[in-house]
């Protein structure tokens, strides 16, 4: 019985650490854009970047790459 147990731990393992990695990179993604948010709409609009649009990839679901919601979004 215990391989039993320790197959089940293992097993949930994977997704918790898939979790993880997904809201690793959205925190690194937050503090992207809260520093984008804090410039002037002029500034970003230099960047090729849209204040609504920084705001939608904030609230993307966590699965989502929010960075490359952005990037696909963003005008040249």
């Amino acid at each position: 019985m215990p391989e039993l147990k320790s197959h089940h731990h293992t097993a949930a393992l994977g997704p918790l650490s898939h979790w993880m990695a997904y809201y690793s990179r959205r925190q690194q993604f937050r503090r992207i854009a809260k520093t984008l948010l804090a410039e002037r709409d002029e500034i970003l609009k230099d960047l090729g970047y849209e204040r609504r649009e920084i705001l939608s990839a904030m609230n993307l679901p966590l699965r989502n790459d929010a960075l490359k919601y952005l990037e696909l979004h963003r005008s040249k």
